[in-house]
Protein backbone atom coordinates (compact mmCIF):
# COMPACT_ATOMS: atom_id res chain seq x y z
CA UNK A 1 0.00 0.00 0.00
CA UNK A 2 2.79 2.36 1.08
CA UNK A 3 4.62 1.57 -2.65
CA UNK A 4 1.48 2.55 -3.90
CA UNK A 5 1.21 5.71 -2.29
CA UNK A 6 4.10 7.34 -3.31
CA UNK A 7 3.45 6.02 -7.09
CA UNK A 8 0.27 8.11 -6.78
CA UNK A 9 2.08 10.98 -5.00
CA UNK A 10 4.82 11.28 -7.67
CA UNK A 11 2.32 10.67 -10.53
CA UNK A 12 0.57 13.62 -9.36
CA UNK A 13 3.38 15.62 -8.71
CA UNK A 14 4.78 15.08 -12.27
CA UNK A 15 1.06 16.48 -14.18
CA UNK A 16 1.36 19.28 -11.32
CA UNK A 17 5.33 20.42 -12.37
CA UNK A 18 3.56 19.76 -16.61
CA UNK A 19 0.75 22.07 -15.37
CA UNK A 20 2.88 24.89 -13.94
CA UNK A 21 5.24 24.63 -16.22
CA UNK A 22 2.51 25.06 -19.18
CA UNK A 23 0.72 27.99 -17.31
CA UNK A 24 4.31 29.72 -17.01
CA UNK A 25 4.73 28.95 -20.84
CA UNK A 26 1.51 31.26 -22.15
CA UNK A 27 1.61 34.04 -19.35
CA UNK A 28 2.83 36.41 -20.99
CA UNK A 29 2.15 39.64 -18.47
CA UNK A 30 3.34 42.33 -21.30
CA UNK A 31 -0.04 41.36 -23.31
CA UNK A 32 -3.21 43.78 -24.74
CA UNK A 33 -3.74 46.34 -25.67
CA UNK A 34 -1.89 50.16 -25.65
CA UNK A 35 -2.10 53.98 -26.78
CA UNK A 36 0.96 56.59 -26.85
CA UNK A 37 0.95 59.87 -27.10
CA UNK A 38 4.40 61.51 -28.60
CA UNK A 39 4.50 65.08 -28.36
CA UNK A 40 5.45 66.35 -31.95
CA UNK A 41 7.64 70.06 -32.05
CA UNK A 42 6.62 70.97 -35.53
CA UNK A 43 2.88 71.01 -36.65
CA UNK A 44 1.90 67.53 -39.30
CA UNK A 45 1.11 67.59 -42.42
CA UNK A 46 -2.79 65.62 -41.89
CA UNK A 47 -4.37 65.89 -37.74
CA UNK A 48 -7.72 65.66 -36.25
CA UNK A 49 -8.38 68.41 -33.84
CA UNK A 50 -9.83 67.87 -30.82
CA UNK A 51 -11.20 69.69 -28.31
CA UNK A 52 -11.13 69.22 -24.34
CA UNK A 53 -14.71 67.81 -24.00
CA UNK A 54 -13.84 65.87 -27.33
CA UNK A 55 -10.93 64.24 -25.32
CA UNK A 56 -12.83 63.19 -22.14
CA UNK A 57 -14.78 60.78 -24.23
CA UNK A 58 -11.37 58.86 -24.68
CA UNK A 59 -10.08 58.42 -20.98
CA UNK A 60 -6.95 56.72 -22.35
CA UNK A 61 -6.10 58.81 -24.88
CA UNK A 62 -6.29 61.47 -22.62
CA UNK A 63 -4.30 60.16 -19.58
CA UNK A 64 -1.53 59.23 -22.81
CA UNK A 65 -1.11 63.22 -23.71
CA UNK A 66 -0.95 63.86 -20.00
CA UNK A 67 1.84 61.27 -20.04
CA UNK A 68 3.44 61.29 -23.24
CA UNK A 69 6.06 59.04 -24.15
CA UNK A 70 4.71 56.35 -21.58
CA UNK A 71 2.84 53.22 -22.67
CA UNK A 72 -0.79 53.31 -21.63
CA UNK A 73 -2.44 49.23 -20.94
CA UNK A 74 -5.97 49.35 -21.73
CA UNK A 75 -7.59 46.88 -19.18
CA UNK A 76 -8.88 43.79 -21.37
CA UNK A 77 -12.84 44.46 -20.75
CA UNK A 78 -11.90 48.51 -21.92
CA UNK A 79 -15.19 50.13 -23.71
CA UNK A 80 -16.00 50.35 -27.30
CA UNK A 81 -14.49 54.58 -27.18
CA UNK A 82 -10.93 53.58 -28.31
CA UNK A 83 -12.52 51.68 -31.49
CA UNK A 84 -14.58 54.97 -32.01
CA UNK A 85 -11.42 56.92 -31.27
CA UNK A 86 -8.93 54.67 -33.89
CA UNK A 87 -11.89 54.71 -36.65
CA UNK A 88 -11.84 58.60 -36.29
CA UNK A 89 -8.27 58.31 -37.09
CA UNK A 90 -8.57 55.85 -39.65
CA UNK A 91 -11.30 57.77 -41.46
CA UNK A 92 -8.96 61.17 -41.69
CA UNK A 93 -5.83 58.86 -42.47
CA UNK A 94 -3.47 59.85 -39.92
CA UNK A 95 -1.94 59.79 -36.53
CA UNK A 96 -1.57 63.02 -35.41
CA UNK A 97 -3.88 65.11 -33.37
CA UNK A 98 -4.05 68.64 -32.06
CA UNK A 99 -5.07 69.78 -28.74
CA UNK A 100 -4.79 73.00 -27.14
CA UNK A 101 -2.67 74.02 -30.10
CA UNK A 102 -0.05 70.78 -29.12
CA UNK A 103 0.09 68.32 -31.82
CA UNK A 104 0.20 64.58 -31.04
CA UNK A 105 1.51 61.39 -32.26
CA UNK A 106 -1.00 58.83 -31.62
CA UNK A 107 -0.08 55.01 -30.82
CA UNK A 108 -2.28 52.74 -30.70
CA UNK A 109 -1.43 48.89 -30.70
CA UNK A 110 -1.91 45.35 -29.57
CA UNK A 111 1.48 43.34 -27.82
CA UNK A 112 0.38 39.77 -28.01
Amino acid sequence: MKARTKILAAISFAVLVICLIFFLMIYQPGAGTYVRADKLQDTPEKYVEFSLADIEKYPYVKEAISNPGKDIKLPFDHNGNMTEFANIMRDNKTEYIKLNNEYYHISYYSAD
